[in-house]
């Protein structure tokens, strides 16, 4: 199995396939990395890496307060690990957050940022409902969460069951306090010292979250892209579209 071990003597999951230039795919709070079931295609042509972040899924937990530099943190050690020297690092929803934390503080180790839903604050009416629900539910009943999650995500059976049993492994502990400490991170200000370049992509219908590409604007080289018809899940509702606008990006940036 794809463990290793961190100083802290924890053990980290993680998945790798595939060759070339490499994919560093980052999930949201308790999801896991099989979130990004449809994304595995990408290693046709990518290195893809699919980690569980410390306290979700198969990974053990470091600490039961990670902050959003912590995570940042142990993505560049899973780097080390790997010997990746660069990668792109492609995060989701929340797990954009981390992604955006590594490509300010370590732009040495980013050849390019992409975000699904995107956001580097939380900004939204909407989006703060949506956190401080997320958090109640951990509270309250960690496995109904997981199940919701997996059926908006996912419209297969097999599917979804697979999602919910991985969900069902992350500690309620650090999976509240990655939606906690996501609640109040905020790199707004930080965006125009972006270094790389930058693709955000919204699903046309999830109005809560799209006002937050106003941020991104003001980064010295960003793209912004609208999925016709789409809510926030489109790495798995949408994927054909998502992996295809990814690829598209690196090639038009030479990054392939």
């Amino acid at each position: 199995m794809p463990y290793y071990t961190g100083e802290h003597g924890k053990r980290l999951f993680y998945e790798e396939k595939g060759n070339g230039n490499v994919l560093v795919f980052i999930h949201p709070p308790g999801m896991g990395r099989k979130v990004f079931r449809e994304q595995h295609k990408l290693s046709d042509k990518y290195r893809v890496i699919l980690p569980d972040l410390s306290g979700n899924g198969d990974s053990e937990t470091v600490t039961k307060a990670p902050d959003i530099s912590f995570y940042a943190r142990e993505i560049i050690d899973l780097m080390d690990y790997l010997d990746v020297k660069e990668a792109v690092m492609v995060g989701y929803s929340c797990g954009g957050m981390i992604a955006q934390e590594v490509s300010l503080t370590f732009p040495d180790r980013v050849k390019a940022l992409i975000l699904a839903g995107g956001f580097p604050k939380v900004a939204t009416g909407g989006l703060r409902f949506e956190f401080l629900s997320g958090m109640e539910w951990v509270k309250k009943s960690p496995e109904t969460l997981a199940k919701l999650l997996s059926h908006s995500h996912f419209s297969d059976m097999e599917i979804k069951r697979e999602l919910n049993e991985h969900m069902a492994k992350s500690d309620p502990d650090a999976w509240y306090e990655f939606y906690n400490r996501a609640f109040h991170f905020d790199c707004s200000r930080r965006l125009a010292n972006l270094q790389v370049p930058l693709l955000v992509m919204y699903g046309s219908k999830e109005f809560w979250i799209n006002p937050h590409s106003k941020y991104y604007r003001k980064c010295p080289d960003a793209t912004l892209v609208l999925i016709e018809k789409a809510y926030h899940q489109i790495p798995a509702t949408n994927w054909e579209m998502f992996n295809g606008t990814i690829d598209r990006f690196l090639e038009e940036r030479c990054l392939v």
